[in-house]
């Protein structure tokens, strides 16, 4: 991800030392943050902790002291704030009329040495803006790439209603693989930001029919822990988190063997506990199972692949698994599975 600052801005406000020595005087307008304005319910959200996930490049320095005023500008009390859940409660109750005071300029020093400074409220809510669209993106991703779960598809609104129940399996590196009708399709997944909108854009590959149904800069609407809604102008799909236990996976990524051959030794009898659960089979020890390198293949039971430690000749590439019953050889499932190999030199 572009590193938009990452760092912690350290949030210096005016701390009062002696009663005798206050300044009773108003404040200025232009320096302060009303209750609900906009800026306000930024750093509101920036004190949260959203899916216990934390700000990624801005952080609060406890403890501190924040100045309150009231509607006409005059000081109305202090509070000491000692942690984020303090601040996220303070900011949370505190009465629409009332405002509070931050001192600028606000300066840090960015990851590559560079002075930063924020010197008004604007600039302070751009950058807030900017973390806080960093975070949802890596909170969105965090959530999609949960271990042992996938997305089924729950199709809401237009014409491609065939994919409802077909899931989606995301690595944390961005590749995607999509389970459906018995086949899988290889691609990627690419979350991101265009202004205030959070996008999703999908590329799968394998087949034309699902490419066309399938890749296109989808919105995300919502979401949460559980499910992420999207939409492309004719489909409104939500995904919908499946997770089992101790894993279900049919997408499987290995290091390749020479930089940028494309080429990976996958490891097929490792991965069986992950894309067995795909084959709807209860019992491992009903059924013989061998690996194919194209689904007719896996129909016929022909040509099946002898050297279980596999060398990929595409990548992605889609092998098939065939199960049959141990005592009469009869096929009673099938399950693709997606190999990807990875650049990790």
């Amino acid at each position: 991800m572009k590193n938009i600052w990452f760092l912690s801005l350290i949030l210096l406000f005016t701390i009062i030392s002696s009663c005798e020595n206050e300044p009773i005087s108003k404040a200025d307008p232009s320096r302060v943050i009303k209750v609900d304005s906009e800026l306000y319910n930024l750093i509101e959200r920036a004190a949260g902790n959203d899916f216990d996930n934390e700000i990624t490049c801005i952080d609060f320095n406890y403890a501190f002291t924040l100045i309150i005023y009231d509607e006409n500008m005059d000081i109305f009390g202090y509070q000491i704030i000692k942690s984020d859940i303090e601040f996220s409660e303070f900011l949370g109750a505190l009465g629409e009329d009332k405002s509070i005071s931050l001192s600028y300029p606000i300066t840090s020093i960015l990851n590559d040495g560079q002075p930063y400074t924020i010197n008004n409220n604007e600039e302070l809510k751009d950058a807030i803006d900017q973390c806080l669209g960093a975070d949802t993106v890596i909170t969105c991703n965090n959530i999609l790439t949960e271990t042992s779960c996938i997305w089924k598809v729950n199709h809401l609104d237009g014409p491609n209603s065939e994919y409802d129940g077909s899931y989606f399996e995301v690595s944390n590196l961005g590749n995607a693989a999509l389970y459906f009708q018995e086949n899988a399709f290889g691609g990627t997944w690419v979350s991101y930001f265009i202004e205030d909108e959070l996008h999703l854009n999908i590329f799968l590959t394998g087949n034309e029919n699902v490419s066309d149904d399938w890749n296109f800069d989808w919105k995300i609407t919502s979401f949460d822990p559980g499910q992420i809604q999207i939409e492309n102008g004719t489909d409104r799909i939500s995904l919908i988190k499946d997770c089992y236990q101790p894993c279900r996976k049919i997408l499987f990524e290995e290091c390749e063997t020479e930089p940028n051959s494309g080429r990976a030794i996958f490891d097929l009898e490792s991965y069986f506990e992950c894309f067995f659960p795909f084959s709807g089979i209860p019992d491992p020890s009903t059924v013989t199972w061998n690996y194919y390198e194209n689904y007719d293949d896996m129909l016929e039971g022909l040509n099946p692949i002898t050297n279980l430690l596999y060398e990929n000749r595409e990548n992605p590439q889609v092998i098939y698994v065939r199960f049959d019953n141990i005592n009469t050889g009869i096929q009673v499932s099938g399950v693709p599975i997606v190999l990807k190999a990875l650049n990790c030199f």
